[in-house]
């Protein structure tokens, strides 16, 4: 029995009513902002901006997205952000409700089309934001359904194209994608056409293009090109989209920009070949009708291809790829043995249960593919992706003028403060690479700061916190790992942004009163442990925190107050902090429960102390974190136990020297003799190379206060202890360098990579000594040694310039 066309169109509606509600996602987006206040410029102004209007290190720079930001605006204008979500609820709807449509072509198999399209949502949901990607949704798959219409149907939505791909242009820079489905059509229908015609007037291609439509189509191209170019910024639109993606620092610092691994991003990895896989069953296992499309086959392999380059285009290829592969399932299930497989009730059932579960496990759950904690439904700012905190202690307070900010936030301060107080960049990718190194820099060379300060005329910085990337953050502890500089003064944090002050100018009285001069928030817990000891240090410190949390409820202040309770001996205090830093979201997860494990233990509550330990454990399996399990239960007499924990510990990381004696008792109380030898080997061996650790540890601190001396001398003994370990040889070798004693640089760096030939830091150091030596061939080599190791990062980039430095340099 059929399903009946009512009971049909309810289906379709109830999808698309899931993806608007969907897209009422508060705006997370942070290049939103930046195109708002383009918006209002034009508003206001009522003109496209050709100059820069708000970033003094913009270069000369045309708005290209203007009738994005105007038509956003427009909709801010009347309705406030409730109209800038609702707009782009209702954009993404129509993407969909066109992709639905060509899903449905030439089927109309309902079942197969609402699944796929609801993968396809699945996918595409990151970019359901607030920005010219979502013009591109509904151009380029109106572009496609057009084309597609015209040779299934014979219908006239084609002669649309000139128009909508004018207004493309004026919307969003991705109007080059314009050739691929027009390129598709126009040469796969002519092989398809041509082997049609050799096949000895076999159809081979069901559907395939006649020669006037061909002819239609390459004209409507031809036309949408003329009629793209009517646009103030003319053939630029096609070209100006290259300078962020092929800009080295971009595709390395913008996660969006990263190419997709196993790791970090699977659905590539998945969807190509499973698109793939369905041409493959329509070309092999359609018996009655063959629906491979050559034309479908070339539109969809540029953006599969693209899904691979960068994780920014996986929605494209979701979106174009979709509808392709609901029509060639169709096609298998058109055949006759599956022709009735979806049909009547079992179809709607299907679709039904597809409408209701998927967008609950997005909404609700958070989980697997579906977990995006940026994504948070209904309407406002989700105020975590940007300063606001920040921004209204500065309003509070006075804080005006200039602000040197990360790209990030640029925007944001623009949107809601511009002019009186004007950021330093924002998230634009055609500003100048050598000023965006700078903004890496500037966390730990004052000179560039002091370059930055002088040309710029900033006295306020605001940025958010670094990714501390070093397994001995406790070295730092004297240094502010977000911004070293004692020019500049601390005076407000909270989760996720830190302001300074200039000392000495503007704001003295300010920093008098609001200066955080023992907490450095960046640092973490492990970089107050080094001064936790000291009870003034541990009172102020105290102090400070207990300040923070109360003006601004920081789960990062809780959960370092939980801390430093715990060290003073307030257990039920640091359970108390703990919690409330649970409460915010925004602690450290596993730094809040091994707190509360350890704080429950002092009180004698081993059960809660094994509870927090096991959910830490659930998280990450820390090596650290096994071993005080692993004591609770050897204090209990659990031996069995113990031992599962201390040797599950000891296998993670094997320099826990503590954990060794431990097992060597255990293992003489349950007469495990063999054990006992084992680990007693094994034991000698891990008491040299700690003590090698631990000079490390003195002499990268040393290093970093700037103390060489004492620094070459730890690195030395660390050395002694172990000597197989290449980093100190490297980190000495930077130190003679740093001094100007480039022999011994070489000599140090020379020995490291005889220990490991593939060690990054000393092909470097060895091509900064050469290129003093003058010896640019081997400078050269050794650069580019380091390129093919570690091919990313701030240090790739500046092996890439020095390299261009050498070319045409003689020895």
């Amino acid at each position: 029995m059929g399903r009946p066309k009512k009971i049909e169109s309810i289906l379709l509606i109830l999808f698309l009513t899931s993806v608007f509600i969907l897209g009422i996602i508060k705006i997370e987006d942070t290049d939103t902002w930046t195109h708002l206040s383009f918006g209002r410029w034009i508003w206001e102004n009522k003109a496209i901006p050709l100059t820069e209007p708000f970033i003094k290190t913009s270069p000369p720079f045309p708005y290209n997205n203007w009738l994005f930001g105007f038509s956003f605006y427009t909709a801010y204008h009347f309705f406030g952000i409730y109209g800038v979500i609702l707009l782009k609820a209702l954009i993404v709807t129509v993407a969909f409700l066109i992709l639905l449509r060509d899903s449905l072509r030439p089927y109309r198999n309902i079942p197969v089309a609402i699944v796929i399209m609801a993968a396809t949502v699945i996918m595409s949901r990151t970019r359901f934001v607030e920005r010219p990607d979502i013009f591109l949704m509904v151009f380029l798959p109106f572009s496609i359904f057009s084309l597609n219409a015209f040779v299934y149907d014979n219908k006239k939505y084609i002669y649309a194209l000139p128009m909508v791909h004018m207004l493309w242009a004026n919307s969003h820079t991705s109007i080059p994608l314009m050739f691929i489905p027009f390129g598709a059509f126009i040469a796969g229908g002519i092989i398809q056409r041509y082997l049609n015609r050799v096949s000895g007037g076999k159809e081979i291609f069901p559907f395939t293009p006649s020669s006037a439509q061909v002819k239609t189509i390459i004209l409507i191209f031809i036309l949408s090109f003329l009629f793209s170019l009517i646009s103030p910024y003319f053939i630029k639109q096609y070209t100006v989209s290259s300078l962020a993606l092929s800009s080295d620092w971009w595709k390395q610092e913008i996660m969006e920009l990263q190419k997709p691994t196993w790791v970090n991003m699977k659905y590539p990895f998945i969807m190509a070949p499973l698109v793939i896989l369905t041409f493959i069953l329509n070309l092999f296992f359609s018996k009655t009708r063959r629906t491979v499309s050559l034309i479908h086959l070339i539109l969809v392999i540029p953006f599969l291809y693209l899904s691979f380059t960068a994780m920014r285009f996986i929605f494209l290829a979701a979106i174009i790829s979709g509808p392709v592969v609901a029509r060639n399932i169709s096609g298998l299930f058109k055949d006759k043995r599956w022709e009735g497989l979806l049909s009547g009730w079992v179809g709607v059932a299907l679709t039904g249960i597809v409408i209701l579960i998927y967008p609950l496990l997005i909404l609700k759950y958070d989980i697997g593919p579906f977990s995006n904690e940026r994504k948070i439904t209904g309407f406002g700012i989700n105020y975590d992706e940007v300063p606001e905190g920040a921004l209204k202690y500065m309003d509070r307070r006075g804080i005006y003028g200039d602000v040197f900010n990360l790209f990030q936030w640029g925007g944001y301060i623009t949107w809601r403060d511009f002019p009186r107080r004007r950021p330093f960049i924002d998230g634009r990718g055609f500003l100048d690479a050598g000023l965006l190194e700078k903004t890496v820099q500037f966390r730990k060379q004052s000179a560039v700061v002091r370059e930055l300060e002088e040309r710029y005329n900033f006295q306020a910085v605001l940025i958010t916190y670094p990714i501390l990337i070093t397994d001995t953050p406790e070295a730092f502890a004297d240094i502010d790992i977000a911004f070293h500089n004692l020019d500049w003064a601390l005076v407000y944090w909270d989760d996720n942004s830190l302001l300074y002050l200039r000392r000495y100018k503007d704001y003295d009285r300010i920093i008098k009163e609001d200066e955080y001069r023992y907490i450095k928030p960046a640092n973490g817990i492990r970089g107050i442990k080094p001064k936790i000891h000291d009870r003034d240090f541990r009172e102020n410190l105290k102090r400070e925190l207990e300040r923070n949390a109360m003006e601004t409820g920081s789960g990062r202040a809780y959960t370092l107050l939980g801390f430093v309770y715990n060290e003073s001996g307030q257990f039920n205090e640091a359970i108390n902090a703990f919690n409330r830093a649970l409460k915010t979201g925004k602690g450290h997860v596993l730094d809040i429960y091994d707190g509360l494990a350890y704080a429950y233990l002092q009180l004698g509550d081993v059960k809660n102390s094994l509870r927090f330990y096991g959910k830490a454990l659930s998280i990450y399996r820390s090596p650290t974190i096994l071993y005080k399990v692993g004591v609770i239960y050897l204090s209990e007499k659990k031996d069995t136990e113990a031992l599962k924990y201390l040797n599950e510990a000891l296998s993670k990381n094997p320099n826990l020297v503590s954990i060794y004696p431990m097992l060597m008792d255990i293992y003489r109380r349950l007469g495990m003799k063999e054990e006992l030898k084992r680990i007693t080997r094994l034991y000698e061996r891990a008491a040299i190379e700690s003590g090698g650790e631990q000079h490390f540890k003195e002499g990268l601190k040393a290093y970093m206060s700037g103390n060489y001396e004492l620094a070459i001398k730890e690195f030395k003994r660390s050395i002694e202890i172990n000597p197989s370990n290449p980093v100190p040889y490297s980190n000495i070798g930077y130190i003679y360098y740093d001094i100007g004693d480039m022999k011994r640089a070489y000599e140090y760096h020379r020995k490291a990579i005889d220990i490991d030939p593939n060690h990054a830091n000393s092909h470097y150091g060895l091509a900064l000594v050469y290129k003093a030596w003058k010896d640019y061939d081997r400078a050269g080599f050794h650069w580019k040694e380091y390129l093919r190791i570690e091919p990313s990062g701030y240090y790739s980039r500046k092996a890439k310039e020095e390299l261009k430095g050498l070319e045409g340099m003689s020895p």
